[in-house]
């Protein structure tokens, strides 16, 4: 897999959609999957946990499998995914801001409930 070259962000207000990451005091990983600005400044983001958001993003085929040994959790796929996001994202020098940052920058906070209908399904 090729890597893409990001620029760097020192700003808040450059947080790319489906590109960032946000980090909670627990070290879970969100993105912004909606952004809404005003006047050059984010206002308000909903963010989504990355194994939900990964797991609406890929899609996964199970066919019959002759050698059970080699049985692989989908976890496995979507943190090793998070891992490669994680680096790429400081390879590229780009911020990893906290949902603390974004409050105390005075942007409005939520999140996708886990157990709603994901909007990639409707």
């Amino acid at each position: 897999m090729e890597s893409v070259k990001l620029e760097s962000n020192n700003d808040i207000n450059q947080i790319k959609r489906f590109i960032d990451l946000i980090e909670d005091e627990y070290g879970n990983y969100y993105y912004a999957t909606e952004l809404t600005t005003q006047g050059g400044k984010i206002i308000k983001v909903v963010l989504s946990h990355t194994y939900l958001e990964d797991s609406f993003s890929t899609t996964y085929f199970r066919e019959h499998d002759e050698n059970p040994e080699e049985f692989k959790f989908i976890g496995e796929t979507l943190r090793d995914g998070l891992v490669g996001a994680i680096r790429r994202l400081k390879e590229s020098n780009r911020k990893i801001f906290s949902i603390q940052d974004l409050i105390d920058n005075g942007i409005q906070v939520s999140t996708l409930k886990l157990t709603a209908t994901h909007p990639r399904e409707k």
